[in-house]
């Protein structure tokens, strides 16, 4: 399970609200000024986002309170797997089916745009369906 320290924003009815701010392992990593990715994440930081998360345990923080909530491994790489491998597969997939069809390159380009394409409304789809289930949901665990 992979936890967080989180501060409950607002708790309307049975829905408790918090807001995490974004972090980067950028901070503590020597070459920050010289990667993009430290770049991006100076421009990024500060920002938080709000987000409900499921109560199972029926436990009642207050406003301003810190509480731990955790995601499952399993769901974060699956979501991930979803998210970055399925686009990049059928634009793969996509451009070798023209191929062996015979198409000029250009077709094969258009077809891996395609598949780019199809592979995000695909994950798009799937990660719809799978979060009804809830499964991508941070849980409350604890109290902090």
């Amino acid at each position: 399970m992979i936890e967080e320290v989180v501060q409950v924003s607002r708790v309307e009815g049975g829905d408790i609200w918090v807001e995490a701010s974004r972090q980067s392992a950028c901070g503590s990593c020597s070459s920050k000024k010289s990667c993009g990715q430290g770049a991006l994440s100076d421009w990024m930081s500060g920002s938080s986002v709000e987000l409900t998360v499921l109560n199972p345990t029926g436990l009642l923080p207050k406003v301003g309170e810190r509480v731990v909530v955790g995601l499952e491994e399993g769901s974060l790489i699956r979501a991930s797997l979803l998210v970055y491998l399925l686009p990049l597969f059928t634009l793969v997939l996509f451009a070798v089916i023209a191929r062996g069809l015979g198409s000029s390159e250009s077709i094969q380009i258009l077809a891996g745009l395609t598949g780019l394409a199809a592979g995000f409304v695909g994950a798009k789809t799937l990660g719809s369906r799978a979060s009804d289930t809830g499964c991508y949901q941070p849980i409350l665990l604890r109290l902090a």
